[in-house]
């Protein structure tokens, strides 16, 4: 899995910072996390494809993580798409939504499904083969909704030695045992996947907490999580603001990441007000409650 920082500001964009947009590239599928205005550029110069586009996910109804999904959607009818589309976000988002085509006289020329979830909603809004998708309310000026991406476990190891012994010949058996299938030989003996596998392995995770202030439910949601990516809107000196304003320093979120136990801290969402040294000085400062923070930048890509 890969994660594309696209836009990384709050509220408005600088020269060097876009509005609120993240991109999880897994198997060749782009799963969406806000689509802020600009967004279809970001994805132009990062080189992710469009049409790839899986599943669109909206936090909350503010602007700066929602003013883009339309334009994108438009984008991709010019596309000529032809492959469905999932959009997850709170109640409102399908008044938007329709507005906006109905005000532009456009109907789109492919599938869309869109899923809006009532304040308070928590639980899973998509369920796949490997993977699935589930939501919790943030604690933000308005109803906002945080996810978490959870890949199901993934079989053990192979053990070919193992399956020599047992006398398996190579070939499709070995990939009917690999995905949890048992197989009978030649001579009647019946191996089960268990024979030959390790322990199964956890899949990978990513929780997505924008915007919120500090709170327990984003510590539910990432929960053990490979990644927790966070709003980190402010630094010591707005705290104040922070706590007006329902947004998290970077602080904030460093003790969301070790209270959860997550390996990995992605901050983002940073006020205009700050330029790039003053973030890493920021971010310096909020080591010691957490360490392994990972300041995101516009198109970074970060391997999961």
């Amino acid at each position: 899995m890969k994660i594309v920082t696209l836009g990384t500001s709050s509220a408005v964009p600088t020269l060097y910072r876009g509005l609120s947009s993240t991109a999880l590239i897994r198997e060749g599928d782009v799963f969406l996390f806000d689509c802020g205005e600009g967004t279809q550029l970001q994805l132009m110069r990062s080189g992710i494809r469009r049409n790839r586009i899986h599943s669109i996910f909206i936090g909350h109804l503010h602007g700066d993580h929602l003013y883009g999904v339309n334009g994108l959607m438009s984008t991709m009818h010019l596309d000529n798409r032809e492959a469905p589309l999932n959009v997850f976000g709170p109640q409102g988002l399908l008044t938007f939504l329709h507005a906006s085509f109905r005000t532009t006289s456009l109907k789109l020329n492919y599938p869309v499904t869109v899923r809006e979830f009532p304040r308070g909603f928590r639980g899973r809004v998509l369920d796949e083969t490997e993977f699935h998708v589930d939501a919790m309310p943030l604690d933000h000026s308005i109803f906002c909704l945080g996810w978490r991406f959870q890949e199901k476990p993934r079989p053990g190891v192979f053990d070919l030695e193992r399956a020599e012994a047992l006398g398996i010949p190579r070939g499709p058996l070995y990939g009917k045992l690999q995905n949890g299938h048992p197989v009978t030989l030649d001579d009647g003996r019946t191996i089960r996947p268990g024979d030959v596998l390790g322990p199964a392995r956890p899949g990978k995770s990513i929780a997505y907490c924008l915007d919120t202030q500090f709170s327990e439910r984003s510590i539910a949601l990432a929960g053990d999580a490979t990644v927790l990516i966070h709003e980190t809107t402010f630094g010591p000196d707005g705290v104040a603001m922070a706590r007006e304003r329902k947004h998290s320093t970077m602080e904030d979120a460093a003790r969301v990441a070790r209270e959860a136990g997550t390996d990995r801290l992605i901050a983002t969402h940073f006020s205009s007000r700050y330029d790039r040294k003053q973030v890493k000085k920021i971010a310096d400062a909020a080591r010691p409650v957490y360490e392994n923070i990972t300041i995101a930048r516009d198109l970074q890509e970060i391997e999961i």
